[in-house]
């Protein structure tokens, strides 16, 4: 095989590997919504949180929005659940606007949803349009 031709091929598996990793990875491009996991004795829901929000606490991490959480005693936040959108393909989405109490046994964890992750913005535009 020549070089020309080893080259090619290198060049094809690495264009191939960067968009699997944006496919497979969505919620990585979409950097407007940071998605966490609150988990509580009675269940666990997924909550959002845009950058405005996230600038409003002390960092970034669960730990902070669990902090933030216990200070203010309670917050308002969006809940995420899964959907099928528009196209027919499965997407993480705001449901409604709720509110977490603080409670000792609750904690809050990272969460990565593999699939698409619509912002709150993107689906309040939507809603006004319908």
């Amino acid at each position: 095989m020549s070089t020309r031709s080893r080259q090619t091929v290198l060049a094809l598996g690495l264009a191939g590997l960067l968009v699997e990793a944006v496919v497979s990875h969505p919620a990585f491009a979409v950097g407007r919504v940071t998605l966490f996991k609150v988990v509580s004795p009675q269940n666990e829901i997924v909550i959002g949180l845009t950058k405005a929000e996230l600038a409003q606490m002390p960092g970034k991490t669960p730990d902070a929005v669990e902090k933030a959480l216990r200070s203010a005693g309670a917050l308002q936040v969006w809940q995420y659940g899964v959907r099928r959108g528009v196209s027919g393909v499965m997407e993480q989405a705001p449901v409604r606007k709720i509110e977490i109490a603080a409670d000792p046994a609750t904690h809050i964890e990272s969460y990565l949803s593999p699939l698409k992750v619509v912002s709150i913005a993107d689906e309040i535009m939507t809603e006004a349009i319908q």
